[in-house]
């Protein structure tokens, strides 16, 4: 059974400087919570965001016309891996690098073509990443890099609002055990940003709450 949730508010010093109103964290802790997960594949941060930008109407400038578009910066998502597995390397966890697990997974991955008359299996090396496999080939990859748990990092950027373009931008951690896909614990650090502030610092700043104090069994 999944333990209550536990709510802190609280104002980091690596957090203090541009936020409109403190950093809310979220921690859960689940039924692995106590094991003793020690090695982790930590995969790449994946992100999702609003981002809404302004064309001009030469025709018409005092009517200009907003789209919406999706933006992660992908100079932000590799800061942010970096932090992260940084930081779980210090309180005591053994990182075993996404890319590693990638790689591996380009050599297993398998194409199955049906024909009217006969099936082709070939090897598909480009561009495999590991959530392209299939559980089988997860469980093999994961049993073969001798990993305890998985650890996934997803962000969001919320869309702007008002004059002063004030969007959430959030991060949350989780860390799952492998050997039943039981969770740890999930941890999100939510925070309130102005327009002036760039969204990789932001990332950053709701990336590093998340991941503060996190330590191994």
């Amino acid at each position: 059974m999944v333990k209550a949730l536990v709510v802190l508010v609280l104002l980091a010093p690596a957090c203090a400087s541009s936020e409109l109103v403190k950093p809310l964290i979220r921690a859960r802790m689940g039924p692995a919570a106590e094991r003793p997960l020690h090695r982790v594949v930590a995969l790449s941060a994946s992100c999702g965001a609003l981002s809404t930008i302004r064309i001009e109407n030469p025709q018409d400038p005092s009517h200009p016309t907003f789209e919406t578009r999706e933006l992660c910066p992908q100079s932000a998502m590799t800061a942010i891996d970096t932090l992260v597995r940084s930081t779980l390397e210090f309180g005591g966890f053994q990182i075993i690098d996404a890319e590693q697990v990638n790689a591996v997974t380009a050599t297993r991955h398998e194409v199955l073509q049906r024909g009217a008359f006969y099936s082709t299996r070939t090897a598909e090396t480009h561009g495999a990443r590991f959530e392209d496999a299939t559980p089988f080939e997860q469980a093999a990859i994961l049993k073969q890099l001798g990993a305890e748990g998985i650890l996934t990092t997803r962000l969001w950027i919320g869309a702007p609002t008002g004059f002063g373009e004030r969007r959430t931008v959030a991060a949350q951690i989780r860390l799952m055990a492998i050997a039943d896909g039981s969770m740890a614990w999930v941890r999100r650090c939510e925070i309130e940003v102005g327009g002036w502030t760039f969204d990789e610092l932001a990332m950053e700043r709701a990336a590093r709450c998340a991941i503060q104090g996190a330590r191994a069994k």
